[in-house]
């Protein structure tokens, strides 16, 4: 069994051709998959994607949309938290990238207690974003330490030490297709270091495509790829690691 535990098939850019990606998935030996549904305006077309009995969700708003988030967004959220097929809660986090003022921030920092308290009272496990900010994700979640559930750090990207402060709150890591590329030093070097229990694959589809499949739009079905570089690794076989985070994923978000 493989799972893709972080993908976003209800982005426009499978509007053409949704069902048969995700048939092709599920024909290349892909069991389960978690969609992604953190933009306001895809969360119905989530939904939709929930009538698959093998396809499970987490809703949330993700930090570049914290300053467009309204109350009623908000009630809609905390709806659709309570789905039954709802696994978790996000994407949701901290995005400095594109340089975020500080109004921004705070909105972020805002929106991010808001969710971490949404999945604190429906008890679902958290996906954490964090792009260019893990420093401060770090000092804020060691804050509010007694709000969080437990979580994944969604794409994780950061150091050595950033990954080992994560895992030691408590985080798992979830891994995607940059692992693959051949300037992933640092990344290569913090999954050598963390215990593969503590360990997630992900596409982020249709972003982020491994390096087999590079310039094409990134799919549920290449998160094997992901695999099959942890156990290069890790110096393990790929069957070995496709069991362990598999396991990792159902025991994390409990389906």
């Amino acid at each position: 069994m493989i799972i893709d535990t972080h993908a976003h098939v209800s982005d426009v850019k499978f509007d053409e051709d949704r069902e048969t990606v995700i048939q092709r998935a599920f024909d290349s030996g892909i069991d389960r998959l978690i969609e992604i549904s953190c933009e306001m305006h895809y969360w119905d077309k989530a939904l939709e994607l929930l009538k698959r009995d093998n396809i499970f969700v987490a809703f949330g708003i993700h930090p570049v949309h914290a300053t467009q988030a309204t109350a009623t967004d908000y009630s809609k959220l905390k709806t659709l938290v309570q789905n039954k097929k709802c696994v978790a809660v996000g994407e949701f986090g901290l995005d400095y990238h594109y340089g975020a003022s500080p109004q921004n921030i705070v909105a972020q920092k805002e929106s991010l207690v808001k969710q971490l308290e949404l999945a604190t009272e429906y008890k679902k496990p958290v996906i954490i974003h964090c792009r260019d900010a893990y420093d401060d994700m770090i000092v804020f979640l060691k804050e509010y330490k007694n709000i969080i559930p437990k979580g994944v750090i969604h794409c994780f990207s950061g150091s050595p030490y950033q990954s080992e402060v994560f895992v030691e709150m408590g985080f798992m890591l979830g891994i995607d297709g940059p692992i693959t590329y051949k300037k992933s030093d640092i990344l290569k070097q913090v999954v050598l270091e963390t215990d593969i229990s503590k360990l997630l694959t992900e596409t982020d589809c249709p972003y982020l495509t491994p390096q087999k499949y590079r310039g094409k739009r990134n799919e549920p079905s290449y998160v094997v790829e992901v695999a099959k570089e942890i156990a290069t690794i890790k110096n393990m076989s790929v069957e070995e690691v496709l069991q362990i985070t598999t396991q990792n994923a159902v025991e994390f978000f409990g389906i």
